[in-house]
């Protein structure tokens, strides 16, 4: 089956029923169910003969609500890291939507996740010094050098509002940071006044490369849940760029199906493990309240614009929250 039939035949291209309230689309192995009223069921029946599996939660989406069988399902919450969240760490302006993500995590998803037994991924940064020594030229300059400007977009947005036909590069160049990825951190204070070895940077098992905060204490919580939480290191900006990955092996292992994304930065590290993620066949549903990044804003709406309907399904922890608490059993 591939694409979408008019009849009820799954071995050449899905159904549509007579009144065109049903239709099925994928492969015999691997499709979804649209109806008008209900959206999609991404809930993987073992046929189109199969009862409605149960329990199923009905998650509202913008453009159209979806279906998932938490049994199928993964939170994944990549990079909330104190290398990333930790004031000590980030003078900049990102940390306030970095918290307001967290917040939405603790809040709302992960107790949505908890409560439905949904399985909850923790994808991070955990290097070793031979991913360090295999790392690629592009990663290192990521982490390693900076725009020599003081503008967020370094003066994107202000040549393209001031467009004048010519073809203008930016040419401010960059410095090294002298803090690319391995490299010692060193001492810094928190906001408690309490002194920590920060460690070298995003290496396994460093302090600057653990759990931020509150989000360090719901994963040890999540050890002794019925399902237990995961926790899984990834060694580029994707956590399932390579097939035998530990992240990609363990989905696999588990038959997870549906993945909800949550983390940052939105527009590198989540979208990067969301863009794998479809083209391995997952289905794909990013909670926005629960990403942030250091990026302009227009980075993050792009994110969001393209999970509507190009990527996936754009949802929210809250309305996570909401589905779980009329959960169909």
């Amino acid at each position: 089956m591939t694409g979408v039939r008019s009849d009820l035949d799954m071995s050449q291209g899905g159904s549509v029923d007579p009144d065109q309230k049903k239709e099925v689309i994928g492969s015999s192995s691997n499709f979804w169910i649209w109806s008008r009223d209900a959206g999609w069921d991404l809930t993987h029946p073992s046929s189109l003969e199969a009862e409605p599996l149960r329990p199923r939660l009905l998650l509202d989406c913008e453009i159209s609500n979806v279906a998932i069988d938490p049994a199928k399902t993964a939170l994944l919450i990549i990079d909330m890291q104190n290398f990333l969240m930790c004031k000590a760490l980030r003078v900049d302006t990102a940390v306030p939507a970095m918290l307001q993500a967290q917040n939405a995590s603790v809040h709302y998803g992960i107790p949505a996740a908890r409560q439905t037994d949904i399985q909850i991924i923790w994808l991070n940064w955990g290097l070793t010094d031979r991913d360090l020594q295999t790392m690629s030229p592009a990663m290192l300059r990521v982490f390693g050098w900076q725009a020599n400007s003081e503008a967020v977009d370094y003066g994107i947005s202000a040549r393209i509002a001031a467009a004048n036909g010519r073809n203008d590069f930016i040419s401010c160049g960059e410095i090294s940071r002298g803090t690319g990825l391995g490299a010692d951190l060193g001492k810094v204070v928190l906001e408690d006044g309490t002194s920590v070895d920060a460690g070298r940077v995003l290496m396994k098992d460093a302090w600057n490369a653990r759990l931020h905060g509150p989000l360090a204490a719901a994963y040890e919580e999540g050890r002794r849940a019925y399902r237990p939480d995961v926790l899984i290191h990834k060694n580029r900006n994707s956590g399932l760029w390579d097939p035998s990955s530990g992240a990609t092996e363990y989905l696999r292992k588990e038959g997870i199906r549906t993945l909800l994304f949550a983390g940052a930065n939105i527009d590198q590290c989540v979208m990067g493990t969301l863009q794998d993620a479809l083209s391995a066949g997952f289905d794909i549903i990013l909670l926005k309240d629960d990403c942030a990044t250091d990026s302009p804003n227009y980075a993050q709406q792009s994110a969001e614009f393209n999970c509507c309907r190009n990527l996936g399904f754009l949802s929210t922890c809250k309305a996570l929250a909401h589905a779980g608490s009329r959960c169909q059993r």
